[in-house]
């Protein structure tokens, strides 16, 4: 297993037409607009087991009205620009899951995001130690999902590091 980690200039057609499948394929984003969020991602992660992927994460570049509202969401307005790149497309193919892969993803995303503020949202308590654990801290209070309000959502930020 090969973690890919590329910026999406970087990458074939083929492989980011895959990268994109493969988030689609978990019915979690839109896939319309999908290719066109994808081709203005920092970074985009894949997890690769012979020809397969089997997990995909990405460091985002959210728009700015996108991430106020999040921020917003969360009664945090006034933390939003600490956060100007968004941690997301964590997907993990359900015949690879309960293996440490979703940590993979995080960790290999964050590392890419360098030194930059990043944020993310989550559903499941499963993601809530994994961001813990690569410096995530929770921003505000848990709100409703606008796609789905009978999810909550929890916003995390990682806070800009300072190079060393």
């Amino acid at each position: 297993m090969i973690a890919l980690v590329e910026k999406p200039a970087h990458l074939s057609a083929a492989d980011k037409s895959a990268f994109v499948a493969f988030v689609a394929s978990a019915g979690e984003v839109d896939a319309v607009t999908l290719p066109g969020l994808v081709d203005r991602a920092a970074v985009l992660v894949m997890l690769i087991e012979g020809e397969s992927i089997i997990g995909t994460a990405a460091i985002k570049t959210p728009f700015a009205a996108h991430r106020r509202g999040e921020f917003e969401k969360a009664t945090v307005p006034e933390q939003a620009d600490a956060f100007p790149l968004e941690l997301g497309w964590i997907v993990v193919d359900p015949n690879h899951r309960s293996r440490g892969h979703a940590r993979t993803l995080v960790a290999a995303a964050v590392k890419a995001a360098s030194y930059d503020g990043v944020y993310a949202t989550t559903k499941t308590a499963q993601m809530r130690p994994i961001l813990e654990e690569s410096g995530f801290i929770v921003q505000g209070k848990p709100y409703r999902s606008v796609l789905n309000p009978a999810v909550t959502l929890t916003l995390f930020g990682r806070p800009r590091v300072s190079p060393i």
